[in-house]
C-alpha cells in the first residue's frame, strides 16, 4: 500500500543557522504563505527524522521491553517510569541548565534596578562618575532583559518538543499493544478506555515536561530571593515570605475543591451529552411520537444540575485568579507594614527592589511550582494507567502456512468454545464438520444459537462481520462481501451478509457472488435466509451452541424436517450478549471503509453487485460545515453579553473593572509618594544637622491599608461578577439552541451528521461553560495591568509616548499578521488529530478483520503516518507561537530600554520614587504583555464556539406543535386516509420523492406498500407525518393534515419504526414518557408482546435503568417494545415500517400475529421488504421512483403477468412464488366469496395465513 502522505516539504529547521534558530527566522516563508492564502496540509513541513513516530515508538518500546524482562528476572512489577527516564534523561537534563540561567537572571535584575534608583536618591548633578556607573547599570539591566526574552522562548520550544516526543512514543506503543491484545484482555478493556488513553492520558506528557524543572528551580529561587531581601530590608522580608507560604496551601486547597467539583460536573455533563446524542440520533422517532416536550424537560433538568455545579467551580476559579492578581499587593503590604512598624525608614530603592524580587519569586512559587506538582501527579496517574494497559495479555503469534496445492480443507472435530474464559456455559459445544474446496456449508439456527464465527483465528482465511455503519444496512453488507472477495483467500467465513438487503439484491449477491465467484473456494455461510439452503453442499444446524443436525438439503427434505420451526426458539431470551471486543458502538466512521478500499488490491468483480443508485437519502447531501473565516464579529460579543445579564449589570461590571485598575495602581503610587516625602524630609533635615524626622505614620499607613483593601475587594468582586455573567450566558444560549434544535425540520438532521450537531452541545458549550469565562477574565485582568503600566510610564516620563506610538502600530500589524497563519495552523492541528482517533477506533472495531487479513503491520504503519502528520501540525503550532512571542518580547524590551535610558537622560526633573515605579512596572511587562496578547487570541478563538452556538439558536422552524384550531379529541374515528395529488420533497431544492400521488385508503383497511429501495415507500410516511411539508392535500377523516398542529397530528398515528429505538432511562419512561397510563395498562401491553417475564426478571422491574439506548435488549426485543408502545396508544391508524430485517422468524411471526389481533379495527399501512408479510393485505400499493404504479388486491395484481408486483414475486424463486400466489388466492376467495370454500392442496396454518414450510417444498417438488 502506498504511504498515506507523500512528498512533504523538507523541514527548514534542519539546515537553519544559529541566528535563524534563535529568532525563528526560518519560519518567515510559512507566514508569507499564510498571509496570502489559507494554509493546507501540503504546506506543512515534514517531521524531523528524530521526531518520527516509528523511530520514537520503537526506541521507547525497546527500553520498556528490557524493563519488563529485568522485572521478570527479579520477580518485581515492571515500572514504565523507569523506562521513560532511561530513554530521555540525557536530553532533558541539558534543558535544566537553561532553567537555572533563566531563573538566576530574574533574581539579578532587581539588584541593578536598585542601583539605578540609588543614583536618583543620592542625585548630584556634578558627579559624572556616578552617572557613568548608572549608565552601565542601565545597560546591564537591558541586556538581561533581552537575554531573558530570547532564552525563555528557546527553552520553552525545546521542553514542548520533549513533551511531544514522549507523547508520540507512548501513542505508538499503545496502538501497537491494542493490535496484539488477546481475547481475554479485550474483555477487560473497552474501546472507550483505549481511545481515552490516546486522547486524554498522553496529553499530560505535553504539559508535564514544561513545568518539571520548576520542582527544583522553585525552592532554589525562593531561598535566593529570601537571602537577597534579608540583605536589603532585614527581618521584615519574612513577613512577605510568610504570605507567600500561606497562599500556597490556600491555592492548592481551592484546587482540590475545584477538582472534586470538576469530576461531579463531568458526570452530569456526560449524562447530558449522552442523552443529547440519543435525542439527535432518535430525532425522527421523537418527532413521530411527538415526544419533544418530555425530552426538553429531561435535558433542562440535567442542564440545571450541571450549571449549578459549574457556577460553584467557576466562583472558586474566580477566587483563585483574583488571589493571584492581588497576591503581590498583599505580600508587599505585609512586608512594608512590618518594616515601618519596626521603626525603619522607607526608601524608594528598597521598596522597588523588594517589589521586583517578590514579582520574580511569586510567579515561580505560586504558579509554576504548584503547576509542576499537579502536572507530575496527573502524569504519574496516566503513566500507571498506560502501564496497566501495556501489561495486558497478548495473543500468541503463530504463523500457520496452509498447503498451497489447493488441497485446503476445513476440518473441525469435537470443538467447544467460550466467548470468555470466565463464563460457565460454552458458546459452542462439540462441533464436528469438514468442508472441502468448492463446497458451501450453510449454518442456521435461532437468535443466540452460537453462530458467531471467530473459531478460526489464523491461517489464510477471511471473516466478514456485519458491522460497518456509513451505509444503509444493505450497502454495508455489500461492501463487506466485496471486500472479502477481493482478498482471494482459500477459505471464506460469511457471517450473515444477506439479511440486511432486500430480496432481489440478496438473491443477486447469493447467485453471483457466493455461488459463482467463490465457486472454487471453501465457503462457510451463516444465515437466517432459508431460501438459499438448497444451494449448499451441506447444512449444519445449531441450537443453544450444540449441533442439532448435519446433512444435505435433500436429506433434510426426506427426513421431513421443518426448517421454519428450527429457527424458532422455545423461550425467546435476550440475544447473545455482544462479543467482548466487537464493540457494540455503531459509530459512523467513514474511515473504516476507506481504509479497506485502499486495501482492495485485486481488480474489482465486473459481474459483482450493481448497486441501485437511487437511495432514498439522496436529499441528505452533507453540507460542508460552515467555518467562520477571519475575525469574530462584534455582534457575537454583543449577543454573548446580552444573553448573560441586563445591560445595567454590564455597565456596572465595566465601572468595577475601572475601579479595580485605579486601586491597583494607586497602591503602588502611594508607596513611591511616601518614599519621596520621606527622602525630601531627610534632605531638609540634613541641612540643619542629622535629626531624622519621621512622617505621620498613621496617616500614610492608614491610606496604604485602605488602598490595599480596596484592591483586594474590587479584584474579587470583579472576578465573581464576570464568571456569573458569562456562565449565565452559556446557560441561556444552550437553552435557546436546544429549543431551536427540537423545532427544526428533520431535513436538518439528514444534512448535518450527528457528530456535528453534538459537537455544538459538547465541545462548544463546554468551552463556554469552562474555558471561555476563565480566559476572558484572565485577559481582562492582564489587559488592565498592561494599560496601568503604560499609563504610569507616560505619567512619569511624558515623552515615552513618542516611541510608544510606533511600537503600538508595529504590534497591531504583527498580531494581525500572526493570527492569519496561526488560525490555520490551529485548524490543521485539530483536523490532523482526528484521523489518529478514528483510525484507532476503527482498528479496534475491525480488530478481528485486521488479524484475519494479517494486516497488523500495515495498520501500524498507517497509524504512524497519521501520527507524523499530526506531529507536523503540532510542530508548526509550537514554533509559530514562539516566533510571535520572541517578537512581542522584543517590543517590550525596547520599551524597557527607553524607560531606563529616558529616566537617566531626564534625571534632573525626576525623583527616585517615580523612576522606581515606572521602571519596576516596565519590567513586569515582559511576561505579562505576551500573556495578555496570547489570551486575547484565545478569547477570539473561543468566541468562534459562541458564534457557532448562536448560529444554531435561530434555525428555520417546522410548523407549530399546536394551532388554535384543535381537532376533536375522538378524531380520527374511522381512519380513512386520502392522498390527493401529493408531491413531496425533503428540501426546497431537492428532487421530488413522491410525484402526483393520489390514493384512497378506506377505514380499517390493511394496505401493504412495496417497491424497490428508494421507490418512495418511507417518503410516503414522512409526508403523512409532515416531517417535511407535502404539496397537495392529505385528509384523515375529513380533516386536512396541514391545518392542525404537528403534535395533534402525530399523536394520533402510531408507528412501528424500522430501526427500533429505546432511550436511556427506565422501561416505564420508554413506554409512556408523559405518565398517561396506569401500571396495569403497561403490564398488559408488555404481556401482549411476551416481554412481561423478561421485564419482571430485571432488578427494578419496569423502573430498571436501561443501558445506553437499550443495548441490553436484542433487536427483536426492542422491536417488541415499539409494538407495545403502539398497543398502548390505541390509535386508529398504525404504520409499520418493515421492522423485520434483523429479526429471527419467530419474533417476526409474533409481531405479525399481534398486529392482526390487536389492530383488526385499525387502518394499517405496512412498508414491506419481505413479501410474505403483506401477501394477505386487503390491497397493495406498488411504488416506483415516487409514482404510484399499481394499487389493488394482491391476487388481482398477480393475475397480470406484466405487473411490477408479479415480477417482484417471481424474483423470489419458483417455490416461494407459487406459495405466495396460493396464499393470495385463498385470501382473495375468502374475502370476496366467503361461501365457496376453496379446496386446494395447501393446508393453511390457522393463525398466520401462511402455508407451513414443509408443504411449500412439496409444491416445489
Amino acid at each position: 500500500m502506498l504511504p498515506v502522505y507523500q512528498a512533504v516539504k523538507p523541514n527548514p529547521l534542519q539546515d537553519a543557522n544559529l541566528c535563524s534558530r534563535v529568532f525563528f527566522w526560518w519560519l518567515n516563508p510559512l507566514f508569507k504563505i499564510g498571509h496570502k492564502r489559507r494554509l493546507e496540509e501540503d504546506d506543512m513541513y515534514s517531521v524531523l527524522p528524530e521526531d518520527r513516530s516509528e523511530h520514537l515508538g520503537e526506541e521507547l518500546q525497546g527500553y520498556w521491553d528490557k524493563e519488563v524482562l529485568t522485572a521478570e528476572k527479579d520477580a518485581q512489577k515492571p515500572s514504565l517510569i523507569k523506562a521513560i527516564i532511561k530513554c530521555y534523561w540525557k536530553s532533558y537534563l541539558v534543558l535544566g541548565i537553561f532553567t537555572l540561567i533563566e531563573e538566576s537572571i530574574k533574581v539579578i535584575q532587581p539588584l541593578f534596578l536598585g542601583r539605578i534608583i540609588n543614583y536618583f536618591e543620592n542625585y548630584d548633578p556634578s558627579d559624572s562618575a556616578a552617572l557613568h556607573t548608572a549608565y552601565v547599570h542601565a545597560t546591564v539591566l537591558t541586556v538581561c532583559t533581552l537575554f531573558l526574552a530570547i532564552l525563555h522562548h528557546l527553552y520553552f520550544y525545546h521542553v514542548q518538543c520533549a513533551g511531544m516526543r514522549l507523547r508520540v512514543a507512548m501513542c505508538h506503543m499503545i496502538y501497537r499493544k491494542a493490535l496484539h491484545l488477546s481475547n481475554a484482555a479485550l474483555g477487560k478493556t473497552t474501546t472507550g478506555q483505549i481511545v481515552n488513553l490516546l486522547s486524554n492520558d498522553v496529553n499530560k506528557f505535553d504539559q508535564v515536561t514544561i513545568f518539571l524543572h520548576f520542582l527544583w528551580a522553585g525552592p532554589l529561587q525562593a531561598i535566593a530571593v529570601t537571602v537577597l531581601l534579608w540583605m536589603e530590608i532585614g527581618i521584615s522580608c519574612l513577613a512577605g515570605m510568610a504570605v507567600v507560604i500561606i497562599l500556597l496551601p490556600l491555592q492548592s486547597c481551592i484546587g482540590k475543591l475545584f477538582s472534586s467539583l470538576r469530576s461531579k460536573t463531568a458526570a452530569f455533563t456526560d449524562v447530558r451529552i449522552r442523552t443529547m446524542n440519543e435525542v439527535i440520533t432518535g430525532i425522527r422517532i421523537i418527532k413521530m411520537y411527538a415526544w419533544e416536550k418530555s425530552f426538553a424537560d429531561l435535558i433542562t433538568s440535567l442542564r440545571r444540575k450541571e450549571i449549578s455545579k459549574i457556577l460553584r467551580s467557576s466562583y472558586l476559579r474566580g477566587m483563585n485568579l483574583a488571589s493571584f492578581f492581588v497576591a503581590s499587593k498583599i505580600i508587599v503590604f505585609a512586608t512594608f507594614t512590618t518594616y515601618v512598624l519596626l521603626g525603619n525608614v522607607i526608601t524608594a530603592s528598597r521598596v522597588f527592589v523588594a517589589v521586583t524580587l517578590y514579582g520574580a519569586v511569586r510567579l515561580t512559587v505560586t504558579l509554576f511550582f504548584p503547576a509542576a506538582i499537579e502536572k507530575v501527579s496527573e502524569a504519574i496517574v496516566s503513566i500507571r494507567r498506560i502501564k496497566n494497559f501495556l501489561l495486558l495479555d497478548e495473543i500468541s503469534q503463530h504463523n500457520t502456512q496452509l498447503p498451497s496445492d489447493g488441497k485446503t480443507i476445513v476440518h473441525v472435530q469435537d470443538f467447544t468454545a467460550f466467548w470468555d474464559k470466565a463464563s460457565e456455559t460454552p458458546t459452542l459445544r462439540d462441533l464436528s464438520f469438514t468442508v472441502r474446496p468448492r463446497e458451501l456449508l450453510a449454518v442456521v439456527g435461532p437468535v443466540g444459537a452460537g453462530k458467531d464465527l471467530q473459531l478460526l483465528e489464523d491461517g489464510d482465511l477471511t471473516v466478514i462481520g456485519d458491522r460497518g455503519a456509513t451505509l444503509s444496512g444493505g450497502q454495508k453488507a455489500r461492501v463487506n462481501l466485496a471486500r472479502a472477495v477481493y482478498q482471494d483467500a482459500d477459505i471464506y467465513l460469511l457471517d450473515d451478509p444477506l439479511s440486511a438487503v432486500d430480496a432481489e439484491v440478496s438473491r443477486h449477491l447469493f447467485e453471483l457472488c457466493i455461488c459463482q465467484t467463490l465457486h472454487e473456494k471453501i465457503t462457510i455461510l451463516v444465515t437466517h435466509q432459508l431460501q438459499y439452503l438448497k444451494a449448499a453442499s451441506q447444512i449444519l444446524i445449531l441450537k443453544d451452541g450444540k449441533m442439532v443436525q448435519k446433512g444435505t438439503y435433500t436429506e433434510f427434505l426426506k427426513s421431513g424436517l421443518d426448517f421454519g420451526s428450527l429457527l424458532r426458539k422455545e423461550n425467546e431470551e435476550t440475544d447473545q450478549s455482544p462479543v467482548p471486543g466487537t464493540p457494540t458502538l455503531r459509530s459512523r466512521t467513514f474511515s473504516e471503509s476507506s481504509v479497506w478500499s485502499q486495501l482492495s488490491s485485486r481488480p474489482s468483480l465486473k459481474e459483482g453487485t450493481q448497486e441501485d443508485q437511487t437511495t432514498e437519502n439522496v436529499q441528505a447531501t452533507l453540507s460542508e460545515e460552515s467555518r467562520s473565516e477571519g475575525k469574530v464579529g462584534l455582534k457575537a460579543y454583543k449577543s454573548y453579553f446580552a444573553a448573560g445579564a441586563h445591560w445595567l449589570i454590564i455597565v456596572f461590571l465595566m465601572l468595577l473593572n475601572a475601579a479595580a485598575l485605579v486601586a491597583y495602581v494607586l497602591q503602588d503610587w502611594w508607596l513611591s509618594y511616601w518614599a519621596n516625602e520621606q527622602s525630601a524630609l531627610n534632605i531638609t533635615v540634613n541641612g540643619k544637622g542629622n535629626v531624622t524626622e519621621t512622617l505621620d505614620l498613621n496617616w500614610y499607613l492608614g491610606i496604604y491599608s485602605g488602598l490595599t483593601a480596596a484592591t483586594v475587594v474590587f479584584g474579587i468582586a470583579r472576578s465573581l461578577l464576570v464568571f456569573y455573567v458569562l456562565v449565565n450566558s452559556s446557560q441561556t444560549l444552550h437553552n435557546k439552541m436546544f429549543e431551536s434544535i427540537l423545532k427544526v425540520p428533520v431535513l436538518f438532521f439528514d444534512r448535518n451528521p450527528v457528530g456535528r450537531i453534538l459537537n455544538r452541545f459538547s465541545k462548544d458549550i463546554g468551552h463556554m461553560d469552562d474555558l471561555l469565562p476563565l480566559t476572558f477574565l484572565d485577559f481582562i485582568q492582564t489587559f488592565l495591568q498592561v494599560v496601568g503600566v503604560v499609563a504610569v510610564a507616560v505619567a512619569v516620563i511624558p515623552w515615552i509616548a513618542i516611541p510608544l506610538i510606533p511600537l503600538a502600530i508595529i504590534f497591531f500589524i504583527l498580531r494581525q499578521y500572526f493570527l492569519e497563519t496561526s488560525r490555520d495552523v490551529k485548524r490543521l492541528e485539530s483536523t490532523t488529530r482526528s484521523p489518529v482517533f478514528s483510525h484507532l477506533s476503527s482498528s479496534l472495531q475491525g480488530l478481528w478483520t485486521i488479524r484475519a487479513y494479517k494486516a497488523e503491520q500495515r495498520f501500524q504503519e498507517l497509524f504512524d503516518a497519521h501520527q507524523d502528520l499530526h506531529s507536523e501540525a503540532w510542530f508548526l503550532f509550537l514554533t509559530t507561537s514562539r516566533w510571535f512571542a520572541v517578537r512581542l518580547d522584543a517590543i517590550c524590551a525596547i520599551f524597557v530600554i527607553s524607560v531606563a535610558f529616558g529616566s537617566l537622560i531626564l534625571a534632573k526633573t525626576l525623583d527616585a520614587g517615580q523612576v522606581g515605579l515606572s521602571l519596576s512596572y516596565a519590567l513586569t511587562l515582559m511576561g505579562m504583555f505576551q500573556w495578555c496578547v496570547r489570551q486575547s487570541a484565545e478569547v477570539e478563538n473561543m468566541m468562534i464556539s459562541v458564534e457557532r452556538v448562536i448560529e444554531y439558536t435561530d434555525l428555520e422552524k417546522e410548523a407549530p406543535w399546536e394551532y388554535q384550531k384543535r381537532p376533536p379529541p375522538t378524531w380520527p374515528h374511522e381512519g380513512v386516509i386520502v392522498f390527493d395529488n401529493v408531491n413531496f420533497t425533503y428540501s426546497l431544492d431537492g428532487p421530488l420523492v413522491l410525484k402526483h400521488l393520489t390514493a384512497l385508503i378506506k377505514s380499517r383497511e390493511k394496505v401493504g406498500i412495496v417497491g424497490r429501495t428508494g421507490a418512495g415507500k418511507s417518503s410516503l410516511i414522512s409526508a403523512l407525518f409532515r416531517l417535511s411539508e407535502p404539496e397537495g392535500r392529505i385528509w384523515i377523516d375529513k380533516i386536512l393534515t396541514t391545518e392542525i398542529g404537528l403534535h395533534d397530528l402525530r399523536k394520533k398515528m402510531s408507528i412501528i419504526p424500522q430501526e427500533p429505538v429505546l432511550f436511556t432511562g427506565t422501561m416505564r419512561k420508554n413506554l409512556d414518557p408523559f405518565d398517561e397510563h396506569t401500571d396495569e395498562e403497561l403490564w398488559n401491553a408488555l404481556n401482549e408482546v411476551q416481554l412481561k417475564e423478561t421485564i419482571e426478571d430485571l432488578p427494578g422491574k419496569m423502573n430498571t435503568e436501561l443501558a445506553e439506548s437499550g443495548s441490553n435488549f436484542s433487536v427483536g426485543q426492542r422491536q417488541l417494545v415499539c409494538l407495545a408502545r403502539a398497543i398502548l396508544r390505541k390509535n386508529r391508524i398504525l404504520i409499520i415500517d418493515e421492522a423485520t430485517a434483523n429479526v429471527d422468524p419467530r419474533t417476526d411471526e409474533l409481531i405479525q400475529k399481534k398486529i392482526r389481533e390487536k389492530f383488526a379495527q385499525c387502518t394499517v399501512l405496512t412498508i414491506a421488504h419481505r413479501l410474505n408479510t403483506i401477501i394477505d393485505s386487503d390491497r397493495i400499493m406498488v411504488l416506483d421512483s415516487g409514482r404510484l404504479k399499481e394499487y389493488d388486491e394482491p391476487y388481482v395484481l398477480l393475475q397480470n403477468k406484466e405487473s411490477l408486483f408479479y415480477k417482484m414475486v417471481q424474483q423470489l424463486g419458483k417455490a416461494e412464488a407459487a406459495a405466495l400466489t396460493e396464499t393470495a388466492k385463498q385470501v382473495y376467495f375468502r374475502r370476496n366469496y366467503p361461501d365457496i370454500t376453496h379446496n386446494g392442496p395447501v393446508v393453511m396454518n390457522a393463525f398466520n395465513g401462511q402455508p407451513s414450510a414443509l408443504t411449500i417444498f412439496e409444491t416445489a417438488l
